[in-house]
């Protein structure tokens, strides 16, 4: 079970968040919703930490991260698309604009010659 820690600061305007005391880089979102029950107990949890990176070309990858038992995390893992799994209790998914799928569909459509 994970220990997961959300800071916001509303004068600056941050996000930091920590699992188990590690911070995790990049943050930028995160979110949790608790399940309930009809008696109002909390059945389960789903935290999603969300990081934004740029690399050396100025492009920006998204990562989402959920809870390692979530119905997203699991969806993600079946289905065989990449999945990161670098922060422990986490796995994380690359998102991705329609424009940029798009794009990735259109390309790879097209015949190559040689």
């Amino acid at each position: 079970m994970a220990q997961i820690q959300i800071n916001v600061d509303t004068e600056s305007k941050t996000v930091a968040v920590s699992i188990n005391g590690t911070a995790i880089p990049d943050a930028t979102d995160a979110s949790v919703y608790a399940y309930r029950d009809s008696n109002g107990n909390v059945t389960g949890l789903d935290v999603s930490v969300y990081t934004r990176t740029v690399d050396d070309g100025g492009v920006m990858k998204r990562v989402s991260y959920y809870a390692e038992g979530s119905e997203k995390a699991k969806t993600a893992i079946a289905s065989g698309e990449k999945v990161y799994k670098d922060m422990a209790g986490l796995v994380g998914i690359e998102e991705t604009s329609q424009v940029a799928t798009d794009i990735d569909e259109f390309i790879s459509s097209q015949k190559r010659g040689f």
